[in-house]
């Protein structure tokens, strides 16, 4: 069972236990069931900068002392001393960053920021909602910073997730726009239609929800959806966009599953066209729905 779909059935048990008066904690549920942070090997990731051009190694330290790692891909055009638009990834459920650094053809004026979760990679402590969340809004401070970044031109890009992430920080932070690959509207959504006789919103208590985050959000936004996605099924997305609060652009993938999206060339165009259509224009067309690609 995938990690997402586990973490839903045993949290909604868990809980429904709880309400009945066994003590069953939240954090450490997440982080031995969805998180489950990817072990790699430290020398392979520390070798990352040195084996690409182009590539900073990031270092930052949260206010309670945890090392978060990642790295920096400068975009390739980049001129001495001009300020370049950059797209901050927040990554899905078992998924160390460093493997995204070269999929796909990106677009070459921007620049990518890939900081590992808690757990993840060389990023020290344990993942949960609200460290995750806290930390997140760390690398958006930091990126927006640096003097070398456009601070009117980030982008955040989350995956399954980590959409639910660029949505909670798109809704504190500013952002030029939000791309959102196999989103879901909440937890509470995907595990009502799977334990339709539990009480599921009450359980979740309003974790993980972002459609209650949307709404707040204006700016223009890229919905990536997997067409036989099982994990977060594309109603749940398109769900979500019907609450976006600004404008947006459903792509849904023909023939994918919810793993492996990264690999498919329709979705860097896709994500290529939004960014370039970023640059020329304020906005997207709102409620712009289309399907490309074929089957694997």
């Amino acid at each position: 069972m995938a990690p997402m779909r586990l973490l839903i059935t045993l949290l909604t048990a868990g809980i429904s236990v709880l309400v009945v008066g066994c003590a069953v904690m939240l954090e450490p549920l997440e982080q031995r069931l969805l998180y489950r942070p990817w072990s790699a090997d430290p020398s392979y990731l520390a070798s990352v900068a040195s084996r690409n051009d182009g590539i900073e190694e990031v270092r930052l330290t949260t206010p309670d002392g945890v090392k978060l790692h990642g790295w920096l891909k400068h975009p390739p055009r980049a001129r001495r001393g001009e300020r370049f638009p950059l797209v901050i990834v927040f990554g899905g459920v078992r998924r160390e960053t460093s493997w995204m650094i070269n999929q796909g053809e990106k677009p070459g004026r921007w620049g990518w920021l890939f900081i590992n979760y808690r757990g993840y990679g060389l990023s020290q402590g344990e993942p949960s909602e609200r460290v995750v969340l806290d930390d997140a809004k760390l690398v958006y401070d930091y990126a927006a910073a640096r003097p070398d970044v456009d601070a009117s031109s980030i982008v955040l890009l989350g995956r399954s997730l980590g959409t639910y992430v660029a949505v909670a920080v798109a809704a504190e932070r500013k952002t030029r726009g939000t791309i959102l690959a196999t989103p879901f509207d909440s937890f509470a959504a995907l595990g009502a239609e799977r334990y339709p006789y539990l009480p599921v919103g009450v359980l979740l208590n309003g974790h993980y929800d972002s459609a209650a985050l949307a709404p707040a959000v204006t700016v223009p936004a890229l919905f990536v959806l997997a067409e036989n996605d099982n994990v977060t099924p594309v109603a749940n997305g398109e769900a979500l966009a019907r609450v976006w609060g600004g404008p947006y652009r459903i792509v849904t993938l023909a023939g994918a599953r919810h793993y492996g999206i990264e690999r498919r060339d329709e979705f860097w165009r896709a994500v290529g066209e939004f960014l370039r259509q970023l640059e020329r224009t304020p906005s997207v067309p709102p409620g712009t729905a289309m399907k490309v690609g074929s089957n694997p």
